[in-house]
């Protein structure tokens, strides 16, 4: 099958999305499909047509209102050039699999003839929530504007698209509720993970040298983009409470909130054993000395990281979900006591007690991130992820 995959972003930009859809394509590729990943111009020096380790990439202008009055209006005008653009450019395609509700309503629209499937991370509407109570009057009217809009368009496509995939039941029930939309027109696809890129290997000795960490230095390692709903503040104040000597918190990733988490490290007197790591690309290097994964967010579809952390052999913590305060699928991915523990998440004292019980037990860290391993192996295939959505695509395409 040719098949179109679409998202705002893809190389040389990296994330869950782009990750997501990067090794879709990789597997599309290996059982003989033929993939093409359409993206913006996010990037002004980017071409309009790539090939990306044997993937297809088309992309599209970086569509922007140019003056501040009309960026209000700016989801409808991007909904509908990219409806424009999709009209005059593609129609060879057997089937779309979209990342995102403007490509997703643009390709319902200009495409009819085309089955789409709407592989829905969120609830669009609420990206920006979180950031909402630090905007200024004017940006938080604008943001009310923009949103109503996105309502409007997601909810379209939903109802245009063939299918809803989503990689979690949580995720599903987020946003089937939001929307009061129909249960029956959601298709629960969980992801895989790269088993081979990420395993159990012996640790990194010239990693530790460049932290300067030692061999039996017990380190405790978070993953992600450093935003308010990944909450790692919660795991800075549990780890300030750790009371082992040799215990170090590693946290790799970027973002908005860097700044207020570097502060607190500061306030609580612990700099010199939490290390701000910044983006890197050589992530499995890090779970190869970590001795766990800890991830307390608070808003997460599914939480990748948690795959890549099993399948390097490192147990994991992450929050139960209190819906719809704490929206997370950790217990849909950790076993509680078997490959990690799922903590109260209000409760910083019940994740210092489940750090400390992990960092110092050899023996049940060992049998955790042993058991992971396994699981990963068994459930968490990007084969089984495609060939799950190859299954669904022709069963649509036959009706």
């Amino acid at each position: 099958m040719k098949i179109q995959l679409q998202s705002t972003t893809f190389y040389p930009a990296f994330g869950g999305i782009e990750n997501h859809l990067y090794y879709i394509s990789k597997t599309l590729l290996k059982i003989g499909h033929e993939p093409t990943i359409l993206c913006s111009r996010h990037q002004l020096n980017l071409p309009v047509k790539e090939v990306y380790e044997g993937i297809k990439i088309m992309r599209y202008p970086y569509y922007r209102l140019p003056s501040i009055p009309f960026v209000i209006f700016s989801p409808v005008y991007r909904a509908k050039k990219l409806q424009f653009f999709l009209k005059t450019h593609f129609k060879n395609f057997n089937t779309i699999w979209s990342g995102h509700p403007y490509s997703t309503y643009a390709s319902c629209k200009a495409l009819p003839e085309i089955p789409v499937i709407y592989l829905q991370a969120s609830v669009w509407p609420f990206i920006l929530r979180y950031g909402y109570k630090r905007l200024n009057n004017i940006k938080k009217i604008a943001l009310k504007v923009q949103n109503l809009q996105n309502y409007y368009i997601e909810k379209k496509a939903m109802e245009m698209c063939r299918k809803i995939v989503v990689l979690s039941k949580i995720r599903m029930k987020e946003i089937s509720d939001f929307y009061n939309f129909p249960k029956d027109k959601f298709e629960v696809i969980p992801p895989g993970v790269d088993l081979e890129r990420f395993k159990p290997r012996v640790k990194d000795k010239s990693l530790l040298n460049e932290l300067k960490l030692g061999k039996k230095d017990k380190i405790v390692l978070g993953v992600c983009r450093l935003s308010r709903v990944k909450n790692i503040s919660m795991l800075i104040k549990a780890f300030a409470k750790i009371n082992l000597k040799h215990a170090y918190l590693l946290i790799v990733g970027d973002g908005s909130e860097k700044f207020y988490l570097e502060r607190l490290t500061k306030q609580l007197n612990i700099t010199n054993k939490v290390k701000f790591l910044g983006f890197r690309k050589d992530v499995e290097r890090f779970y190869s000395i970590a001795d766990l994964f800890v991830l307390p967010s608070i808003y997460e579809g599914f939480g990748l990281v948690y795959l890549e952390a099993m399948a390097s052999g490192v147990p994991c913590i992450g929050l139960r979900s209190n819906y719809p305060n704490v929206i997370v699928a950790s217990e849909e991915i950790i076993r509680d006591g078997q490959t990690g523990y799922c903590i109260d998440p209000y409760s910083v004292e019940n994740l210092t007690e489940k750090i400390e019980e992990i960092i110092s037990n050899n023996k049940l860290r060992y049998q955790m991130g042993q058991k992971a391993r396994e699981i990963c192996e068994k459930k968490y295939l990007w084969e089984k992820h495609v060939g799950t959505l190859v299954k669904l695509t022709e069963k649509i395409i036959k009706k």
